[in-house]
């Protein structure tokens, strides 16, 4: 479906900048909540997606990762060296190969995912329980939209 685009008001405009902005911020900072080490915020990514969904081909984590496959076969490979991703044959196409997170990804990406889940919500414990219901389910309407939009 193509939607054609309106023009927005100065407020509106005003009011999604300043949402990025804060979305953008709060990223930063719970990134900071754990040992990323020698880590960037794409490869930690694609980790976690591995490590929460299980082995699959580089193409399809590209795809999940919103990247493309020239850059996530960088990012796969340094996670490689690193010892956190190893590559097997496809069962279903032995001309494929599937990736997989290793035990040591496992170990960094829970213990990871650990600090920052906890420092996060420390901080939600600080919204009443109807201003967190309204920001979970705005921030997964807009997730989804955005997806969709990407999809196009």
């Amino acid at each position: 479906m193509i939607q054609q685009e309106r023009s927005r008001s100065t407020e509106e405009l005003a009011e999604a900048a300043d949402l990025y902005l804060a979305i953008g911020r709060i990223t930063r900072v719970l990134r900071r909540s754990g040992d990323l080490g020698s880590l960037s915020q794409g490869s930690a990514g694609a980790l976690g997606t591995l490590v929460r969904s299980g082995p699959m081909r580089l193409s399809d984590l590209a795809a999940v990762e919103h990247v493309t496959a020239p850059t996530m076969s960088r990012m796969v490979s340094g996670l490689e060296k690193l010892g956190y991703v190893e590559r097997t044959a496809d069962p279903g196409d032995g001309r494929a190969q599937l990736l997989s997170a290793t035990e040591q990804a496992h170990g960094l990406v829970n213990g990871l995912t650990s600090a920052r889940i906890q420092r996060f919500a420390a901080t939600l414990e600080q919204l009443e329980p109807g201003e967190r219901g309204t920001l979970i389910a705005g921030l997964t309407k807009l997730v989804t939209l955005l997806d969709d939009r990407s999809a196009d």
